[in-house]
């Protein structure tokens, strides 16, 4: 008898498991059907078209941008340069979220997210791009998507690779900065 209670309890157990895993499936997939989930996630090298510039800015670009347009030193021509600009990101975790996150609030033109790993719990409290509801996700992928949140002007695109001496030149050669043409 003593053996049927501690199944029982056991059972109750994996119930209580099995509801959670339930709740977390449909908040993914609540996420999923409003698109915030892209589906474009790179698992390999395709060539990107060149950025089409702007040639000036729209009275939204004026208004996320009033305080940086107000710097001397950055302006109109500053931010339309930022505009034009590729940024490829090595690595999504606790240096490239803070980079990727700032860049992409300055007004970057294209974002590179490359990343080969996937989004864990211990990396939250660092990693300030990735949630819970992001778990078990590429790490590419999950920081892609608040980027878009964050600013959906920004040409963002997520690699699921690790940088390698095979496909490391065909990589950064996608991202010309364009800042050197200021």
């Amino acid at each position: 008898m003593e053996d049927v209670l501690q199944l029982k309890e056991q059972l109750k157990e994996k119930d209580r498991e099995l509801a959670i895993l339930k709740n977390k499936l449909a908040q993914l997939e609540k996420f999923s059907a409003s698109n915030c989930f892209p589906t474009d996630l790179q698992d390999k090298i395709t060539v990107l078209a060149p950025l089409t510039p702007k040639t000036s800015l729209t009275n939204e670009d004026i208004m996320r941008f009033s305080r940086q347009l107000l710097l001397p030193e950055l302006g109109v021509k500053g931010q339309l340069g930022l505009s034009k600009t590729s940024v490829l990101v090595v690595g999504c975790g606790g240096l490239g979220c803070p980079l990727a996150q700032y860049l992409a609030a300055a007004g970057i033109g294209r974002l590179g997210l490359l990343d080969y790993d996937e989004v864990e719990l211990s990396n939250l409290h660092r990693q300030v791009l990735h949630s819970e509801l992001t778990q078990g996700q590429p790490k590419s992928q999950s920081a892609a998507q608040a980027i878009r949140r964050l600013n959906s002007t920004v040409q963002c695109i997520p690699y699921h690779l690790q940088l390698s001496p095979d496909n490391a030149l065909q990589l950064i050669q996608q991202y010309p900065s364009n800042l050197s043409n200021q």
